[in-house]
C-alpha cells in the first residue's frame, strides 16, 4: 500500500480540552534515520493526553496544533534509513517512553527512568492521525493473540504494571497485593500481573459491577468500596497481618487513606497515577514504625514491554478494552475517560482491520 502524501489527524488547536480537538489534514511524516512511519489502526484515550491538553503534563510549552495518542497500534508503512528486523506490512505497537538509551539510568538497565526521557504523543506528534512516525527502538511486533485494540490496551497499562510489581515490588508467591481502581486499565492490568506473579490479590473498585469485572481477572477477593468507604477492616478480617503489597494508579485520597491501614509490617505501596488525587495524607509515624516503603513508578521499561507480549502471546493475560469509537469521536471517549464510567482501555480507531 502506498503512502499518501496527506493524512487526516485530530490535532489540538487550543490548550484546554477535548473540545479543542479538531480535524485537520497534515502531511505524513517522513521516518527519520531509524524511525518506522505506522500507519495506524488503533489509539488509546488516556489520562496522559488529558494532562497533555489542559497543560497539565509539565512538558514544557506543546506547539499547537498538537497531534496526541501515546499508544498507537497498527501496520509498518515505511522503513527509515537504518532500520532491520521489520517488514512493511507487519503488524506493530507502540512503547510509548523513549528513553535515550545513553543516561545513566538507561546504562543501567532503568530506561523507564532515563533522564531524558520523550513520550509519543507528548513531546512528539502521536497516534491521533493515519500515520505517525516513532523510533524502530519503540516499536514492538503485536503477537497473533492480539487484536489491534487489544495492542493498544497492552501496550502502556501492562508494561507499567509489570514494571511496578515484579521490579519495583518485587512481588512473589509469598505476597497479598491490594489493587485499587481495579476495573481501570492499568488496575486490570495489576490484577492479572500480581496473579501471574503468583501472589494472592485483592481487587478494590467503586462499585459493586466494577468489582465483578476485577473477579473475573482472577482477584481472590473483592471490594466495593462505593459501598463500603471504611473497607480496611474487612481486609484485616481475612488478612490479620495485612497486606504486603498496595498498588495506587489513582490518587483518590479518600481511598488512599483507607488503603493504607491495611499495610502490613515492610509492606510496599507502589504509585503510578494521580489523575484523582494528587495530594494525599501520609502518617509518618506509622509508615518508619512499620517499616513500609513508597514506590514512584511511572511508564515502562523496554524489558517490561518485551516480556509482556510475551505473556500476551501465551494468552496468560487477557487486556480489557471498554469501548471502541472512532478517533473523530475522541472528546465523547474522553468524556467516558475522565467521568469514570470506562470498564478498562477506552480505544479509537483510526481504520478498520
Amino acid at each position: 500500500m502506498s503512502v499518501p502524501s496527506t493524512m487526516r489527524a485530530l490535532g489540538l488547536t487550543k490548550v484546554g480540552g477535548p473540545e479543542h480537538l479538531e480535524e485537520l489534514e497534515v502531511p505524513v511524516p517522513t521516518p527519520a534515520q531509524d524511525e518506522v512511519l505506522i500507519r495506524v489502526s488503533t489509539v488509546g484515550a488516556n489520562h496522559q493526553d488529558v494532562f497533555t491538553m489542559t497543560g497539565r503534563a509539565n512538558v514544557g510549552s506543546v506547539v499547537l496544533p498538537h497531534i496526541l495518542g501515546i499508544d498507537p497500534a497498527g501496520t509498518v508503512a515505511s522503513l527509515g534509513r537504518g532500520v532491520t528486523g521489520l517488514e512493511p506490512d507487519e503488524r506493530v505497537m507502540v512503547k510509548p517512553a523513549i528513553s535515550c538509551g545513553t543516561c545513566k539510568f538507561c546504562t543501567a538497565g532503568h530506561d523507564d527512568a532515563c533522564q531524558n526521557l520523550r513520550n509519543v504523543g507528548v513531546h512528539r506528534a502521536g497516534g491521533f492521525a493515519e500515520y505517525v512516525a516513532v523510533p524502530a527502538t519503540n516499536v514492538f511486533r503485536i503477537p497473533e493473540t492480539l487484536s489491534f485494540a487489544e495492542a493498544t490496551a497492552v501496550a502502556h497499562s501492562f508494561p507499567v504494571a509489570l514494571l511496578m510489581l515484579r521490579d519495583r515490588a518485587e512481588v512473589g508467591p509469598e505476597d497479598v497485593v491490594l489493587v485499587t481502581s481495579a476495573s481501570g486499565a492499568i488496575g486490570s492490568a495489576s490484577v492479572q500481573i500480581a496473579k501471574a506473579l503468583g501472589a494472592e490479590v485483592i481487587a478494590a473498585a467503586s462499585s459493586q459491577e466494577r468489582a465483578e469485572l476485577a473477579a473475573a481477572r482472577g482477584a481472590d477477593m473483592v471490594i466495593d468500596y462505593g459501598t463500603t468507604p471504611e473497607f480496611a477492616g474487612l481486609i484485616r478480617n481475612r488478612y490479620p497481618e495485612g497486606v504486603s503489597v498496595y498498588v495506587e494508579s489513582a490518587g483518590n485520597p479518600r481511598v488512599w487513606k483507607e488503603a493504607m491501614k491495611t499495610i502490613g509490617r515492610k509492606g510496599r505501596v507502589t504509585v503510578c497515577g494521580a489523575h484523582a488525587g494528587p495530594i494525599v495524607d501520609l502518617d509518618l509515624t506509622r509508615l518508619f514504625r512499620t517499616r513500609v516503603s513508597v514506590l514512584g513508578c511511572s511508564g515502562s521499561s523496554l524489558r517490561s514491554v518485551r516480556d509482556v507480549l510475551a505473556m500476551a502471546a501465551a494468552n496468560s493475560i487477557t487486556p480489557t478494552v471498554d469501548s471502541i469509537r472512532p478517533l473523530w469521536e475522541a472528546p465523547a471517549a474522553f468524556q467516558r475517560l475522565t467521568t469514570r464510567q470506562s470498564r478498562g482501555k477506552v480505544v479509537l480507531r483510526v481504520r478498520e482491520e
